[in-house]
């Protein structure tokens, strides 16, 4: 009667508190044992990511990795000044961003392979292998059930949507944030209480990785709600610990706890009215929806004016998504009523760790990327995870549910591999994204560039050029690639008309330096 009654409030037939005993390790069979199933799930998230590892230095690797002087010294006044100054020091003086973890591990990089890129997206797919597998141990001992737990671990590995997060080497961010935080959870799991302080450090690395990590003070209470274990305010007091002490180790560095000035090209919302914010971030969560749901087509970026700014609620695609999160709002309250600890589990896992990137608090630096959704979508492909786990025990159902989920396993293979090689260069990346954000002022002015200085046509790129001034046309950079194009294909006078623009837009500036300096090369050849 206890089995039948877990499994009608939700939970898998194996979850805590089922009369079922535990196998013990000489009668589970060797392929059903935790770490080889832990071991086919790493093995999957390092062969789905294989082809990443040919890729260059792509968009902000650039700056961030490749141009970064920070990065060649790990004595103790360069580690000082890596914890001592913001993730854009290499690129602007002054910013909102404390991330000196991920700083760190590109210094360790270069110390090992110099720039190689290799060397970086190997790293990037250990660490999202190591996320897979902790994944996999996490639901493990968090249900009880093996089923659950290797589903979880494989679509976890292998869903798309994670590729700017692995592929991606300055996506970095999110998968380090996510291998600490995992960590973290899987350390507070631990019923000593020796490991609260181990737990806490995790979860301050995690912080330092990426600021998004400080969700991690939901999972506690909702770790505490599905074993049914009487919250510890001691370790509850750890966390917190950690929390205020990242929070003042941010204020010492930046001089706040937050003072991110955000681009308006990067994220409209950033200026926006309230309601205007509002509405269009519940569109943009919409559009993650879908891409969880059908991860086709994927993109690098979504600035302005991919995205037009939503400033009525009668608006369709509002209405739709607003229906879409409130039916997400109202599943988690009915799971939780109803006692359906596993459902309840993967949708507010995805509400709250999405809280912090939704816009819906606060604007972020980018209206919509990918790469955030990298540790909330584990909420669902966790949710896929246990639909199958719950139709595989069956008996009519097994067999159909088993198909399902290989198929599905197998698109989001096919897809991630198919996604990495457009991450193989600045070329196939703004290829890809200008079919997919074509609005984008910002893949146009990288496709322009790339088709410039890449693929070594000035026709095109000076096409793509004005196709992002159009959407944009206070792009310096947009307007220095049109000006380099023009020149290239020997229209001097218009060359020199953008050189100027460029110093207007952006005056005082080391570009608008160098566009006065090719100008006046161009007007001293001109025939006078």
């Amino acid at each position: 009667m206890a089995r039948a009654k877990n499994k009608g409030r939700g939970a898998p037939a194996a979850s805590p508190g089922a009369a079922k005993a535990k196998p013990t390790p000489a009668a589970t069979p060797w392929l059903a044992r935790p770490r080889v199933l832990a071991g086919l799930v790493f093995a999957a998230a390092v062969a789905v990511y294989l082809n990443s590892l040919g890729g260059d230095f792509v968009f902000d690797d650039t700056s961030l990795v490749e141009h970064n002087p920070l990065l060649h010294s790990l004595g103790f006044a360069n580690l000082a000044r890596i914890f001592g100054s913001h993730y854009w020091q290499a690129v602007e003086g002054h910013g909102g961003l404390y991330r000196p973890i991920v700083v760190l591990s590109y210094a360790i990089n270069y110390a090992l392979g110099g720039l190689h890129p290799w060397g970086y997206h190997l790293v990037n797919l250990l660490i999202h292998a190591a996320n897979a597998a902790l994944v996999f141990f996490l639901i493990a001992e968090l249900f009880a059930d093996r089923t659950f737990a290797l589903w979880s671990g494989l679509l976890f590995a292998l869903h798309p949507i994670r590729t700017e997060g692995v592929a991606y080497i300055a996506g970095r961010t999110e998968s380090l944030a996510a291998l600490f935080f995992l960590l973290a959870w899987w350390l507070y799991l631990r019923p000593e209480r020796r490991f609260v302080a181990f737990a806490a450090l995790a979860f301050f690395l995690a912080v330092l990785s990426k600021e998004s990590a400080f969700t991690f003070l939901a999972v506690p209470p909702l770790t505490d709600y599905v074993l049914r274990r009487r919250p510890d305010p001691l370790r509850y007091a750890a966390l917190a610990a950690a929390a205020a002490a990242a929070l003042g180790l941010r204020y010492v560095v930046l001089g706040g706890f937050a003072p991110l000035y955000i681009n308006p090209a990067s994220n409209p919302l950033a200026h926006a009215a309230l309601a205007t914010r509002l509405l269009t971030a519940a569109v943009v969560l919409g559009k993650y929806l879908w891409l969880l749901l059908f991860p086709i087509p994927l993109s690098a970026d979504y600035s302005f004016n991919q995205i037009p700014l939503v400033a009525h609620p009668a608006d369709p695609w509002f209405l739709l998504s607003a229906a879409a999160l409130l039916a997400l709002c109202a599943a988690a309250l009915c799971a939780f009523l109803r006692g359906a600890r596993a459902w309840f589990f993967c949708l507010a896992f995805f509400l709250a760790t999405f809280s912090i990137a939704s816009n819906f608090l606060r604007p972020i630096g980018t209206i919509m990327a990918e790469r955030l959704l990298y540790l909330p979508s584990l909420g669902f492909t966790c949710a896929i995870a246990y639909a199958i786990a719950r139709a595989q025990q069956a008996p009519r159902r097994r067999e159909a549910a088993t198909a399902f989920a290989i198929l599905l396993a197998l698109f989001y293979a096919g897809r991630t591999v198919l996604r990495n090689a457009d991450w193989h260069d600045h070329l196939a990346l703004f290829s890809s994204a200008a079919v997919v954000s074509s609005d984008s002022s910002l893949v146009q002015a990288n496709y322009a560039n790339a088709l410039l200085y890449q693929a070594r046509d000035a026709a095109a790129a000076a096409e793509h050029a004005r196709a992002a001034l159009r959407i944009d046309p206070s792009d310096p950079a947009a307007t220095m690639t049109l000006a380099d194009a023009y020149q290239a294909l020997g229209d001097l006078h218009r060359a020199a008309e953008a050189y100027a623009q460029v110093e207007r837009l952006a005056p005082g500036t080391p570009g608008a330096q160098e566009a006065a300096r090719r100008r006046a090369t161009i007007l001293h050849a001109l025939p006078h």
